[in-house]
């Protein structure tokens, strides 16, 4: 597919978190140095303290420049997606991809990949990250293959990020592979410190209000935050600052379920972890639209914020006892 293609387009998810950033970015500078025309598309806005894996602003984003990502997906001969199950988690950018008629490639680690959207599928839930992935792809393919400073961090990302620095979907070759991205030139410290070490002070009063909202449901060990639209009022809210919010009830004692809720304008982000063998995907996918890991998943809810509780609760009862 490559072979035939110039120009191509590396596209991600709604929202983009680390994983799907650094994945966009570390394999785009891959492919921009072996000669290839790469265009990066997001469908909106990344958080700023990920700002360090786009320097040179590459990144488009389709909400905001229509016109511009339309010429880049008119002009590309070949359509990578990563970090997305189906074209559909893209929304508005995801209906344009499905309209070019060339070939389409997906690289993910989420459940249930959609086999109607793409002519070549790299699939596989059991590695920590679409960039340990990617990494994984690019030394099967080039055994050979060097990888600059810069793409051994935008992979780094992404490893850090979606284990929630390394506690969780941890296997022995996620290690491996950031031992691999450390001798690249990858400095896990300097990382940790670009990623959750820049919050402002807004954010930081932000996080304060979200423990005090925490909300325990002890017969199911769960703790659950809500944050409406009216809670961000006064905290100069940006995208990204709730970035691990989902994490805190996790850190009190007996509490092995979390649930983040976050109002936006149409409708609830929904983020969900767990401990152990405790599917939160699964309530992810039946009660939120949405889907994920075992122990990290996410969807969303046009429900008033009201009924979060009870729609929780009702969820819940369904994979615990």
């Amino acid at each position: 597919m490559l072979a035939g293609a110039t120009d191509v387009l590396l596209a991600t998810h709604v929202n983009p978190d680390g994983d799907a950033l650094g994945a966009i970015t570390g394999l785009g500078s891959w492919l921009r140095d072996k000669g290839y025309s790469v265009s990066m598309i997001c469908p909106n806005a990344y958080p700023s303290f990920l700002e360090y894996l786009d320097r040179d602003n590459r990144v488009v984003f389709y909400a905001a420049d229509t016109a511009r990502a339309r010429e880049l997906i008119d002009n590309a001969q070949l359509i990578i997606a990563l970090d997305v199950s189906s074209l559909n988690r893209m929304d508005d950018l995801g209906e344009e991809l499905a309209e070019r008629a060339v070939p389409k490639i997906l690289i993910d680690h989420h459940l249930e990949p959609s086999g109607e959207d793409f002519e070549l599928i790299f699939s596989c839930t059991e590695v920590s990250s679409t960039c340990e992935l990617v990494y994984r792809i690019l030394k099967t393919w080039k055994p050979r293959t060097h990888l600059s400073k810069e793409q051994a961090v935008s992979l780094m990302t992404g490893l850090i990020t979606d284990t929630n620095q390394f506690a969780n979907s941890v296997l022995p070759q996620t290690l491996e592979v950031a031992a691999h991205l450390m001798r690249y030139g990858a400095d896990i410290n300097q990382i940790y410190a670009l990623i959750y070490g820049t919050f402002s002070y807004s954010r930081m009063k932000l996080m304060g209000l979200a423990l005090q909202k925490i909300t325990i449901l002890p017969q199911f060990g769960a703790g659950y935050i809500v944050l409406s639209k009216k809670d961000l009022e006064g905290y100069n809210y940006q995208n990204g600052d709730t970035e691990g919010f989902v994490n805190l009830p996790l850190a009190i004692k007996g509490i092995s379920v979390s649930a983040f809720f976050l109002e936006k304008d149409d409708y609830i982000k929904v983020s969900l972890r767990s401990r152990g063998d405790i599917p939160v995907n699964i309530i992810a996918k039946r009660f939120y639209s949405g889907g994920g890991h075992l122990n990290a998943a996410a969807g969303k809810s046009l429900d008033p914020v009201e009924m979060m509780e009870p729609v929780l609760v009702k969820a819940l009862g369904t994979i615990i006892a």
